[in-house]
């Protein structure tokens, strides 16, 4: 397991590093460079696992942990000195899977890895069924809406429309999304051009 370790002020990443070292050849551990980019650390190391070490509650850091989120997922652990619970708050929604206030043992960090990808990989799993559900959501809209337009303008019933916008689908060799996102293009654009 390829592990990047992060430490806002340096006073703690050569520590870790070392008792990561002892504690299990398995983990390869990347300390960043001081002052650099997280972003730009995660891009060079491409870690597994990213464990975000700060003395205090940092926004900034925080900041860095949120963008990281926001381009490449990937579990992310913290450790402060200072428990600070609206800190706490923010890292969780910023994406940090395992936040740990107060100094942690080394043999607890097995099973705190563990958790943390665990606890990472259903994030993922619950990330991955909102989208499908959303994308299900707007073409059940889309269609929905292009029957709408053919009930109203073409005095269609629902099945009608319906077996309509199949056949255009098929003719189109296109999903049936497409095809009724097609006719609710064409339509508005004769009516824009009506206008």
């Amino acid at each position: 397991m390829k592990i990047l370790v992060a430490d806002c002020d340096g006073s703690h990443a050569k520590e870790l590093f070392a008792r990561f070292k002892a504690l299990d050849d398995n983990f390869t551990v990347i300390l960043a460079r001081p002052g650099q980019n997280l972003l730009d650390e995660v891009r060079a190391a491409s870690p597994d696992v990213v464990i975000v070490d700060m003395a205090r509650p940092d926004r900034d850091g925080l900041d860095s942990v949120r963008s990281l989120n926001a381009a490449t997922m990937l579990p992310v652990l913290m450790f402060i000195d200072e428990d600070d619970p609206q800190f706490m708050e923010e890292a969780i929604a910023a994406g940090v899977c395992s936040y740990h206030a107060g100094g942690v043992e080394m043999p607890a960090m097995r099973p705190i890895l563990r958790t943390a990808l665990a606890v990472f990989q259903r994030m993922q799993g619950l990330q991955a069924r909102l989208t499908q559900a959303e994308e299900q959501a707007d073409t059940r809209n889309t269609i929905d809406a292009a029957k709408r337009l053919l009930m109203t303008q073409d005095r269609m019933t629902e099945p009608m429309a319906h077996r309509y916008l199949q056949r255009r689908a098929m003719t189109q060799q296109k999903k049936l999304k497409d095809a009724a996102l097609g006719l609710l293009t064409e339509r508005n654009a004769k009516g824009d051009a009506l206008r």
